[in-house]
């Protein structure tokens, strides 16, 4: 028996009008994202161990009801193939450096198409409001023939070869060692992830800025050489790019101080 389809109706997380949401994609179905994925509750990722499998079960893979009918169609069919293009050209040098990339590398593609699409995703992670403080971009995004946007908005990649994911809205990072605070925004799902940063600097120095591609027009077709590093993906915390050894040892290391501070 066919299922029912779900009619869910509230806030297009990119034009703001409250219609009918379709589901969205993130990244795009066909960017390697068309198998079940798990949706953990903000309690359960500081609770317990990091591969701890409670959560919910999204059968239609990574992402949510966030856009209206019009908004994803219309952005899916400007830039959707683009983005996937470029995906399949990040893994297939990620298969073949055996996830170890360390090179500049050859990447043929639409350049503005692509950070649109990457945009469109920023917009779906984030709730309703972030186009509200974002109007530039809702432009951007619903006239493919526009480009360029605020010097203060950074978009930044990364291989992604953990086969981990993580999405985060709009969030502040703070450094208690250098005092400097960041606000960013994150998806990350191999083989790429991707940083958005409001007027401040990338949580890591080995991060590659892609903004410059929002500099090109819609028809552009580019060959773009990328250092694009790969960085590991463990904790849930945005802009946290420590594996799982560092992490041990830095929580057995946080263990061992507590006690000595509480035997003293």
């Amino acid at each position: 028996m066919q299922m029912a389809k779900r009619l869910v109706n509230g806030t297009c997380h990119i034009c703001g009008e409250y219609a009918k949401l379709s589901f969205e994609h993130v990244p795009p179905r066909s960017a390697f994202n068309d198998r079940p994925a798990l949706r953990k509750r903000i309690k359960d990722l500081y609770e317990g161990d990091l591969d701890d499998t409670r959560g919910e079960i999204s059968q239609r893979g990574a992402g949510g009801y966030t856009l209206c009918e019009s908004c994803n169609n219309r952005t899916g069919a400007w830039y959707g193939n683009a983005f996937v293009e470029w995906a399949y050209q990040c893994a297939h040098i990620l298969y073949h450096t055996r996830g170890k990339a360390s090179l500049y590398y050859q990447y043929h593609i639409f350049p503005l198409r692509v950070i649109k699409q990457i945009l469109c995703m920023f917009f779906s992670i984030n709730g309703s409001e972030f186009s509200v403080a974002n109007e530039h971009l809702v432009a951007l995004v619903l006239n493919r023939k526009l480009n360029g946007f605020e010097p203060q908005i950074g978009i930044y990649a990364y291989f992604n070869a953990s086969g981990r994911s993580r999405n985060t809205g709009v969030a502040a990072s703070a450094n208690f060692n250098t005092g400097k605070v960041r606000i960013l925004s994150e998806i990350a799902f191999p083989p790429m992830g991707y940083i958005m940063t409001f007027g401040s600097e990338p949580p890591n120095d080995k991060l590659v800025d892609i903004s410059f591609m929002a500099k090109y027009h819609y028809n552009d077709w580019k060959s773009l050489s990328l250092p694009l590093p790969v960085l590991p993906i463990y904790t849930y915390f945005p802009g946290d790019y420590r594996d799982r050894d560092q992490v041990l040892r830095e929580a057995e290391a946080s263990r061992n101080a507590s006690r000595l501070v509480t035997l003293g």
